[in-house]
């Protein structure tokens, strides 16, 4: 009799085993539900993970859109954190997912829905948030067409969409404009922020190179008084025909920008100019002129991450 029970204990166990290993199977090979689905896209804001949620998305995205979401969600200040499901409601094309996440400090309501597609649950609707960036001088005047994102360059023509979480923005071109700002996103309302810029040190420095390089380009040996380059030289009252002109720099105009950051003037140049030619009686002769005010002024656009600068 005590074998006999033994035995029995021993097959029971073994049903037991039996019956756990094909629950934990069903468990795994089930597809996910709409909760998992939700639980899984929360769990990846938090961690920054960009991949599990662009596995996530639908393929009719925007090249430059994607760009921009990704980038600037890699260079995000902070993701969310302590995420929870708050309710989900099942609809006929769609399901709704009402969530929340500390965001900067604060709960605040991340919404999405999820779309089940053959087994696999996408994102659809408005799951990301929208953010408004306005930069400006100090004059207050609007400062170029672009903003950096987190780690993106976004156009600030228009909002940006993003994912929830915490992002400094910064005035484009990054180095050349100073001013920064830290917004907190999410999908509960749209975000707006203004940049108040000023021109970085370094980019007073890199448009006085930009503008000696052209000045030199400008003093190059030539037949005629090259046009765009703040250069007046009165051969014609000595010479009746000219045949070159050769300059020297002795002092380059020395940049300095306006305070609406739009126009720049280059001042305090000197350059004396050596023309030679024919005079009025046929003989070669060469004449001499000195400028102490030789300056360049134009105008100062920021496109992108670029600064260009336009002569008059």
């Amino acid at each position: 009799m005590k074998r006999t029970a033994t035995v029995w204990i021993a097959a029971g166990a073994a049903v037991l085993l039996v019956i756990a290993g094909a629950l934990a199977w069903w468990s795994l090979s089930r597809p996910p539900s709409a909760e998992d689905a939700a639980r899984s896209y929360l769990t990846a804001l938090a961690g920054g993970d960009f991949a599990t949620i662009d596995a996530m998305r639908g393929n009719d995205v925007d090249e430059d859109a994607e760009r921009v979401l990704m980038d600037s969600f890699a260079g995000a200040d902070a993701y969310a954190s302590e995420t929870r499901v708050e309710e989900i409601t099942t609809g006929a094309d769609a399901t709704t997912v009402r969530a929340s996440a500390v965001i900067a400090g604060e709960r605040r309501e991340v919404s999405f829905a999820l779309r089940d597609d053959g087994g696999r649950w996408e994102l659809t609707g408005d799951y990301l948030a929208s953010l408004e960036v306005t930069v400006v001088s100090a004059a207050g005047t609007p400062l170029g067409d672009s903003a950096w994102v987190g780690g993106a360059l976004a156009s600030t023509a228009r909002p940006i969409l993003l994912l929830p979480a915490e992002y400094p923005v910064r005035p484009a071109p990054r180095g050349l404009l100073t001013g920064e700002a830290s917004v907190a996103l999410s999908t509960d309302e749209p975000a707006a922020v203004r940049i108040n810029a000023s021109i970085a040190p370094d980019a007073t420095a890199a448009g006085q190179a930009q503008l000696n390089a052209y000045a030199d380009a400008c003093t190059q040996p030539a037949s005629a008084v090259p046009p765009d380059c703040g250069l007046r030289v009165p051969w014609a009252a000595d010479l009746a025909t000219l045949e070159s002109i050769a300059f020297r720099i002795e002092q380059l105009p020395v940049l300095a920008f306006a305070p609406d950051q739009r126009t720049f003037a280059a001042t305090g140049g000197v350059v004396v100019a050596t023309a030679t030619g024919l005079t009025s009686d046929g003989g070669a002769a060469s004449f001499t002129y000195r400028a102490d005010d030789w300056s360049l002024r134009g105008t100062v656009t920021f496109r992108g991450d670029e600064m260009v600068l336009a002569l008059d």
